[in-house]
């Protein structure tokens, strides 16, 4: 699924914000030279009368984090990984605007994570356990997230309780990971070489930490291969011949010279981003800030003062050396939104499970595969996917991938806007402003509390509550999953609100304005994630099919009751879409029309 949703980002650019009083923006830095590019940066913002600035000094980004999320300081830039961190509760910063990169004519905001070598090393991709590793810091982007979620099939780790920390640290023979517990995982901070209190520092005080501190060290010779991103070799050697001494490892288990970065990547990583406070974050001021300083101050605006610029010796001060600008994130994408589904999912793929995982959750680690779709009642005749300017929207949650992301981004596609509370009259979206449109329609617990929790606490929330509020009339039109529907009608699920819901009464909106049945999910969805696949040999395929689904049946049994119907008397060719017929040896010949699903969340 390519959903493009850093295109969502074009859209802070269209129009400034109203004026708001002179205060000050409180801009955390992370080390003295930091806070000195800092001080320099509140000189020249006084000149040409831009907003006041004032500078706090931290010893991490993730004590800056806490800083801003206390209201002890107002803002800083964040790779990824940390932007993820910063969305996270209790933090609840949301990023507000994204630097952009590349030339003024080919701007781009994301970049490539890559893994580097040096040329005459023999190793691949594939063959990196037992080398020495250099990483930019612990949960960062490029320098940790990317190349171990590349490398987990190959780090003997099967989860929690085992710490991920432990795992890396037993495949490389030694690291440098900033950030990093030195205590606990000695072998992750071996190769790091601050000194005393220094030594595997969460900054610069790290000689290694960061783009340029990871490449330093596998320049040094200390590690074997370094995780940065694609601009790495070129800030730190500009001399072509010395980049030439580096190579790229691709996923394919070759090497690319470093220039080929767009076909040898790890992954393409969102931009780094300035985050603030999801409430009362000052973020008008700090856009009007960032556009004037960029105005005045951005790439050969000014050589009094450069704001994409560190002096020598130092790199990535405040923001990134290659950036040449910002772009306004809209006040209604959030960390998840702006990094992305397949950014997240990495993310998520190398943390903990959580102690109390939603329903949801469950549902979406066993089925990676399904079609969304967007539902409404039979008896509306005249709303189409054309028609749905004005009308109630059901959603599963912010920021899910069938409930909002696909949705939302069609509509923005086609609309080129992103104000989404104002193009539907109402909505439940489980997880926006409860004081918005957006969240209007939602309905809370039985107490009628946690109203637009984006959680088991909203009665709408997930596939069957978005379901929910059409079936109960709040909504017009639900985006849920193909399944949904199945699981809930025709005696799917026994609610008191489910209970009497007859399949036939709903229908699918097409993208081309038309409408089909629920069963033609195949021919009319909004986008389809692909499904994992079982190989065999040809020859043994078809017994292989018959094993598989009939232990889907059994074991399914067990647990969560398949939607099934018995058709002893049609035989096996005629199931309807998107059905499966099933002969049960066991029951005398009987075939079972079924589809392949998970557990509804209410079970």
């Amino acid at each position: 699924m390519k959903l493009v949703f850093p295109a969502l980002l074009f859209l802070g650019a269209l129009g400034l914000c109203l004026a708001a009083p002179r205060k000050n923006v409180r801009w955390c830095t992370t080390s003295k030279a930091e806070a000195k590019k800092c001080s320099k940066f509140q000189v020249n913002m006084k000149k040409v009368g831009g907003p006041i600035v004032s500078c706090t000094r931290k010893a991490s980004r993730q004590e800056c984090i806490q800083a801003i999320k206390a209201n002890k300081a107002d803002a800083v830039t964040l790779d990824g990984g940390l932007v993820f961190e910063a969305g996270l509760e209790p933090n609840k910063l949301r990023p507000i605007a994204a630097e952009v990169y590349g030339t003024q004519t080919k701007q781009q905001i994301h970049y490539y994570a890559v893994a580097i070598a040096k040329k005459g090393t023999n190793f691949q991709l594939n063959q990196l356990q037992g080398v020495r590793s250099c990483h930019t810091g612990l949960g960062r982007s490029a320098g940790w997230n990317i190349p171990i979620g590349t490398l987990r099939p190959f780090l003997n780790w099967t989860g929690p309780p085992e710490p991920l920390e432990e795992a890396v640290a037993k495949f490389f023979s030694a690291s440098c990971v900033p950030c990093a517990d030195g205590k606990q995982y000695p072998n992750l901070c071996r190769l790091c070489a601050g000194t005393e209190q220094n030594k595997c520092a969460c900054s610069s005080q790290e000689p290694y930490f960061g783009y340029s501190g990871a490449f330093k060290c596998l320049q040094d010779g200390a590690g074997d291969v370094a995780f940065v991103r694609d601009s790495t070799v070129f800030e730190n050697l500009p001399d072509k011949a010395d980049q030439d001494k580096y190579e790229l490892l691709c996923l394919n288990n070759t090497r690319k010279p470093v220039d080929a970065f767009k076909d040898c990547h790890l992954a393409r990583v969102p931009s780094h981003a300035v985050v603030a406070r999801s409430v009362g974050g000052k973020e008008d001021l700090i856009w009007r800030l960032l556009q004037k300083a960029q105005e005045n101050f951005g790439k050969d605006k000014s050589s009094a003062f450069q704001l994409f610029g560190s002096p020598s010796g130092e790199k990535d001060l405040l923001f990134k050396d290659s950036a040449i600008g910002f772009l306004r994130i809209p006040s209604n994408i959030d960390s998840e939104l702006y990094l992305g589904f397949n950014y997240i999912n990495a993310i998520q793929s190398l943390k903990e499970k959580s102690q109390n995982p939603s329903d949801v959750d469950c549902v979406d680690r066993l089925a990676e595969g399904y079609l969304a779709v967007a539902v409404v009642r039979k008896s509306d005749a005249d709303l189409t996917w054309n028609t749905l300017r004005g009308r109630k929207s059901c959603h599963t949650a912010v920021g899910r991938t069938a409930g909002w992301n696909i949705p939302m981004g069609l509509l923005f596609n086609q609309l080129g806007s992103c104000k989404f509370d104002e193009f539907f009259s109402q909505s439940c979206a489980p997880g926006a402003d409860p004081k918005s449109s957006l969240c209007a329609l939602c309905i809370g617990d039985e107490k009628g509390e946690n109203k637009c929790a984006p959680n088991n606490s909203e009665r709408y929330f997930g596939y069957t509550g978005a379901f929910r509020c059409l079936a109960e009339k709040a909504g017009d039109v639900a985006f849920v999953r193909d399944s949904t529907i199945l699981q809930n009608t025709n005696g799917g699920n026994p609610e008191p609100w489910a209970r009497d819901l007859k399949l036939e009464d709903f229908e699918l909106l097409c993208l081309d304005g038309t409408r089909q049945p629920v069963t033609k999910a195949r021919r009319c969805h909004l986008a389809m994630a692909p499904n994992h696949a079982v190989v065999s040999r040809e020859e043994k395929a078809e017994h292989l099919k018959q094993v598989l689904l009939l232990q889907q049946v059994r074991i399914t049994r067990a647990s969560c009751p398949l939607l099934t119907t018995r058709v002893p008397e049609l035989g096996e060719a005629v199931c309807p879409e998107p059905f499966f017929a099933v002969p049960l040896l066991e029951a005398g010949g009987d075939s079972v029309c079924f589809m392949l699903r998970s557990c509804p969340e209410s079970q």
